[in-house]
Formats: structure tokens, C-alpha cells, sequence
């Protein structure tokens, strides 16, 4: 990307560089500016979140999921608390108070993923082990680090784009449509709303977004990549030696050597063809005791992404960023917070607001982003399955609380938990990935996170602030 560029109207335009979209003092606040400039400068500032800023003054992604989780949570967190501060009481965004938490609970799921599934030997025996991976082979035709890897990759890819969707919509809000002297400008948001457009987006907002993890040019280097991998050949080459079938092992001593050799060359290498394209980063494989069969599932989960014509048509939607009536209900919902001058009123709007955004989310965003993917739902499935029937995966659950879990149960919400001994020995009734069994998982969540915020708030906020610390993770 060039580093700094001037339109015709005079206004710089640069994404991710030393400039900012909009550099004209004050001119946010200018009736008169145009929509498409402060929807790039909000588009610009989801950049900016999961980025870092170079000695060149240039900011580069942060290619590591999980900390761009952690920056993603703690922006969440921060509209929250920056709203009421902004506003001077008047409004206060909802929804990104249980984003936070939620998010959170993904940063322990990509956690999750590299320490306890990826890592694989007899630390993990009951998660990895051969017996667990026959039942997995035979159950759903996959094994514990096939899943792994595609729970892992769906979270990268829907954690970022529902991002790069919600929050330009909301800090949008706080940026444009309060003045400097926490007095709301309405008309500006209810003419903006519907303006919000990719297309639209200055030259370098429109390239930094189809450079994007996951976008179409993204893919199409991946693809290259995955190819020409060539830390991938040579951990392969040293299958090439034939083994011996005979002897008291059969040849598996053989193919033990050989696989001792592959999984060491992969540890050793993996960093040296990396580049913000292996899931997890390179940094966490030395940990994998078995990095070249991980390697090998990591190859044909990606390859599988790559080849999925139709997911990457749903995101190429998702990501014109045009307006949807949730998210004109959002902000004509947060209007009416702003002017209402009764406390309970202000509060059932952040209620209603929270509701409508997520609809937002999961059914606009994340149904066509990961869960219409078949054999993400398979896997989902297994997993929730067998976390409801033993200890070894963990529960599709919220955990109000800045630490991963927590041990109290008016604390967290569970997904399709058993309700007695028979429901727990049938197995499960709902599957997350359906719509209607997630929304319904969404109403639980809302309905609990509203009766810890209504009371015990302070506890709540003081987990946020926590959450919010990761702004710099």
C-alpha cells in the first residue's frame, strides 16, 4: 500500500500507514463530510485494532488468532465502558459488555485447541491417543487433530470478520455520532446508517480489506503456498524409505524412526515457511510432539477451505458491509436510549439493543461465515456430544469472568446441558451450529447476562476492565 495519497477533494487516504483516513482537524465533527470518508475511517479503525504499527509507521496484521482475540475482547470491552464516558451517561453500548466475555471464551478456545488437542503424546492420552482416535475415525470419519484444526480455523476466520462487520457499526456511534460534548448528533446517524459500503471505502481501505485472512487474494496465495510448501516435502520425504515388513514389528519400528524424523524436522523448520499462513503460527509447533501428522491435517484442512467456492462466496457478501434492518433497528434503538430521560427505559433499550446486534452476528454474519459449513457442524457436533457425556472436551459454555473458566454456575451459561439423569444419558438435543438451537443458546446467554449486570454489576465491570487490558495484547 502507498503511504500516504490525497484525492480529488483534497482529503488523505491511508489505511494502514502513518496517516489516518481522515486527517482534516475536526472534520468528524462536520455535518458536511462526506459518509463514505467516515465509513472508511471506521473501517480503517477495525484495522487498526488487530494490527501493529511498524518502525516504518506502517501497521501490519497480527497474524496470531488468538491475539487478535485478545485485542478484539478488550475493544469490546472498551466501547462499553468508553460509551457511558463519552455520552456522559446518556447511552451506554450493551452488546460489546457480553462480546467481551465471549470473545474471551475464544481466546481459551484457540488455547484449547494447540495445547491440549495439537500437542497429541500421553500428556493427552484420552484426547488423542489411538483408541480416542479410532472412535473419532469410525464416528466421524476424522481425527482429534482434523477437528482441532477445523474448530481452529473457523474460529480465525469468524472472529475476524464478524469483527471487521460489528465493530465499525458501533464505534461509528461513538466516533461520529456524539460530539465532543457528549450531545448526540441523530441526524447524522440516521442518514449515515444505510451508507456504509465497501465499494465505497477509499482506494487503501478497499485493498487493506481484500488482504484480509481468508478474503479471495488471501486464498489464492495460500493455495500457492500450500503447493510449494517445502518444509512439508522434505518431513514427507522421510517416508520414502520403504519399510521393512518383517521382523517382530512388522516394519513399524521403520515407520516409527521415520515419523521421529519428520515430526523433528517440522519443529526445527516450520518457522521458516510460515508468513502469517500456518493455523496455529509457527511459534506454538515446537510444543506438537506429533508436528508432521499435525502438519499433514493443517494441509488438508486448508486445502478443503480453499477448494470451498461457495464459503468464499458468502464472505465476499459479508464483507460489502451493507446495512441490514438489525442493524437500523441498532441504531434507531440507541437513539432512543440517548433521549429517554427514565433510568428503566435506558435500560430495556440496551437490553433490546443487545438482542438486535445479536441477530446481527449470528445470523447474518456467522451462519454464512463458518456454521453453513457441513463438516464444521459434524465436528461441532461430535465434540458437543462428547463433552456432555465426559471430561474430555470442553463445553460449549460463556464463563462471566476475565479468567477462563470459573467453578460458580450462576456464572456461566451452558449449552444444551442435561437436566436430569435421563436427559444426560440420551445424549444431546441441539446442535450449535442450527440457527434456531444457537439463537435459542443466544436467549439463555442474554437472559443471564442481564440478571448478573442488573445484579451484581460491579463484579461484571470489574472482569471487563480486566478484559480490557488485553488492549495492547
Amino acid at each position: 500500500m502507498a503511504k500516504d495519497d490525497i484525492d480529488a477533494e483534497g482529503y488523505h487516504i491511508e489505511v494502514l500507514g502513518s496517516c489516518t483516513t481522515n486527517e482534516r482537524a475536526g472534520s468528524q465533527f462536520n455535518q458536511d463530510v462526506d459518509a463514505k470518508y467516515l465509513w472508511s475511517y471506521a473501517q480503517e479503525e477495525a484495522l487498526i485494532a488487530v494490527s501493529e504499527q511498524g518502525p516504518d509507521k506502517c501497521w501490519r496484521l497480527i497474524t496470531d488468532p488468538e491475539r487478535r482475540a485478545k485485542r478484539i475482547a478488550a475493544r469490546y470491552a472498551d466501547l462499553y465502558f468508553r460509551s457511558a464516558e463519552k455520552s456522559k451517561g446518556q447511552m451506554q453500548l450493551y452488546w460489546p459488555a457480553l462480546a467481551g466475555f465471549v470473545v474471551k471464551d475464544i481466546v481459551e478456545a484457540f488455547r484449547y485447541t494447540r495445547a491440549n488437542v495439537l500437542t497429541g503424546g500421553w500428556r493427552n492420552a484420552m484426547r488423542t491417543s489411538t483408541i480416542p482416535s479410532i472412535v473419532s475415525e469410525l464416528w466421524t470419519d476424522g481425527s482429534p487433530y482434523e477437528h482441532g484444526l477445523r474448530v481452529y480455523t473457523a474460529l480465525a476466520k469468524g472472529n475476524l470478520w464478524l469483527f471487521m462487520d460489528i465493530y465499525p457499526w458501533l464505534w461509528y456511534v461513538l466516533e461520529y455520532g456524539l460530539n465532543k460534548d457528549g450531545s448526540l448528533n441523530d441526524d447524522r446517524l440516521n442518514a449515515h446508517v444505510g451508507l456504509r459500503d465497501a465499494a465505497q471505502f477509499q482506494q487503501q481501505s478497499q485493498q487493506a480489506m481484500k488482504e484480509l485472512p481468508f478474503s479471495a487474494n488471501w486464498m489464492g496465495r495460500l493455495k500457492q503456498r500450500i503447493a510449494a510448501d517445502p518444509v512439508y516435502a522434505k518431513a514427507n520425504s522421510f517416508f520414502q524409505t520403504t519399510p521393512t515388513w518383517s521382523g517382530m514389528d512388522g516394519g513399524y519400528g521403520q515407520h516409527e524412526a521415520n515419523a521421529y524424523q519428520a515430526h523433528a524436522y517440522v519443529k526445527a523448520h516450520v518457522k521458516e515457511y510460515d508468513s502469517g499462513y500456518r493455523l496455529p503460527p509457527s511459534p506454538y509447533w515446537p510444543a506438537f510432539n506429533e508436528a508432521f501428522y499435525v502438519m499433514e491435517e493443517e494441509r488438508r484442512e486448508l486445502s478443503r477451505v480453499v477448494a470451498d467456492g461457495a464459503a468464499a462466496g458468502r464472505l465476499q457478501k459479508i464483507a460489502q458491509f451493507k446495512v441490514t434492518k438489525e442493524m437500523e433497528t441498532t441504531y434507531s434503538t440507541l437513539i432512543s436510549e440517548f433521549k429517554s430521560k427514565v433510568k428503566s427505559t435506558k435500560v430495556s433499550k440496551q437490553k433490546d439493543e443487545l438482542r438486535v446486534v445479536a441477530k446481527q452476528e449470528q445470523l447474518n454474519v456467522l451462519q454464512p461465515l463458518i456454521y453453513d459449513d457441513p463438516k464444521l457442524v459434524v465436528t461441532m457436533d461430535a465434540n458437543h456430544a462428547i463433552s456432555r457425556l465426559t471430561p474430555f472436551s470442553p463445553k460449549y459454555a460463556v464463563y462471566y469472568s476475565a479468567a477462563a473458566h470459573n467453578d460458580a454456575p450462576q456464572r456461566q451459561t451452558v449449552f444444551d446441558a442435561p437436566t436430569g439423569a435421563w436427559d444426560y444419558v440420551t445424549g444431546a438435543k441441539h446442535s450449535l451450529p442450527n440457527p434456531a438451537d444457537r439463537m435459542g443458546f443466544v436467549a439463555d446467554i442474554a437472559r443471564d447476562f442481564d440478571r448478573l449486570m442488573d445484579e451484581n454489576r460491579a463484579y461484571m465491570e470489574g472482569e471487563l476492565q480486566k478484559i480490557r487490558g488485553w488492549l495492547n495484547a
